[in-house]
């Protein structure tokens, strides 16, 4: 059969999920190929936690493989690659080193972006020069040897038994809104009391309130709980699976979800449920895959400001009434 090898520099959690369109599209760009995915001296989360969501779309992973560019040593000091042949290599990163050493593998077709495209077969007709959000790259160097004819949006492959967990946690005829209130920098984190001011008002509304908190956010559930009538907290609920993948799943059933600039608003970021995103200092619409188009953004910025907390919660509560209205 014939092989496609994708090359990174490995995938961390919120790199893994806006790669998530990418990787879905490879078997109906490839039908009659292997897909191989490689990383030079990173883990990726392909081969750890987020691996039930990509299990069906790559058929093996090269971990950390630690290329050589030097023809003296060995092609990997991980695998032996010496003898492996493959039809493509798309190089998806930059570092002319690590380019140079996945040279070194064989190839019909090597397509790489790295020094404007110098070690590459293929190029695109229109080289253009300036930077690009890096996933609309990769996407260009894979129509460079594939098509892709499915015009599907992205949706999330959800592992059947953990849709069968969730089924009993959350009930099909209540609306739910998902609130992930943290982020590992304070300047991005939109004040607690605020989000409880929206819980309440779409609470009385008839809407569940869904918390998904971090392990540094996990001072705020008794406030929460104090607030709130029956706030759901899904990651404590379910416990054999872990919490990335309960928070990326539970997208599922929610009207719509509101977050920080974060990582956990990267897990909410799934294209199965609207998501309102309330930046503060660094806008975190450069960090979008123009594949998720359910993702709204409220920045500081239209109210003067880098400062998040500049946000009020009637801005909030508008933007949330015309999404759900849309």
């Amino acid at each position: 059969m014939k092989k496609v090898l994708i090359f990174s520099n490995g995938e961390q959690i919120g790199d893994g999920i806006l790669k998530l369109p990418i990787i879905y599209q490879l078997k109906d760009r490839f039908p009659n190929y292997e897909i191989h995915w490689m990383t030079d001296t990173i883990y990726t989360e392909y081969n750890q936690r987020l691996k039930k969501f990509t299990l069906n779309h790559i058929d093996k992973i090269w971990e950390k493989a630690k290329l050589s560019p030097f023809f003296w040593n060995k092609i990997s000091k991980a695998y032996n690659l010496n003898h492996e042949e493959f039809d493509i290599i798309i190089d998806t990163q930059k570092a002319v080193l690590r380019t140079i050493a996945l040279k070194r593998l064989k190839a019909k077709i090597f397509i790489s972006s790295t020094a404007n495209w110098l070690f590459s077969n293929l190029k695109p007709k229109e080289i253009r020069k300036g930077r690009k959000f890096y996933i609309k790259s990769i996407f260009e160097m894979l129509d460079l040897v594939s098509e892709f004819k499915n015009n599907k949006e992205f949706a999330l492959d959800i592992p059947q038994s953990l849709i069968e967990t969730l089924k009993k946690l959350f009930d099909p005829s209540k609306k739910y809104i998902g609130i992930a209130p943290g982020s590992h920098e304070v300047r991005k984190i939109w004040p607690i009391h605020k989000y409880l001011e929206v819980a309440k008002f779409y609470e009385k509304k008839g809407f569940t309130i869904v918390f998904f908190l971090g392990p540094e956010e996990q001072n705020l559930r008794k406030s929460i709980v104090y607030m709130l009538d029956k706030p759901l907290f899904p990651e404590e609920e379910i416990k054999n699976y872990s919490g990335i993948e309960v928070v990326m799943a539970s997208t599922y059933y929610l009207d719509i979800a509101i977050t920080n600039d974060s990582g956990t608003g990267q897990m909410l970021s799934t294209n199965m449920c609207p998501l309102l995103k309330i930046c503060g200092p660094v806008s975190a619409i450069k960090f979008t895959n123009d594949q998720f188009t359910n993702i709204d953004f409220i920045a500081s910025q239209s109210f003067g400001g880098d400062d998040i907390n500049l946000i009020t919660t009637n801005a909030v509560i508008n933007e949330i009434d015309k999404i759900l209205d849309g």
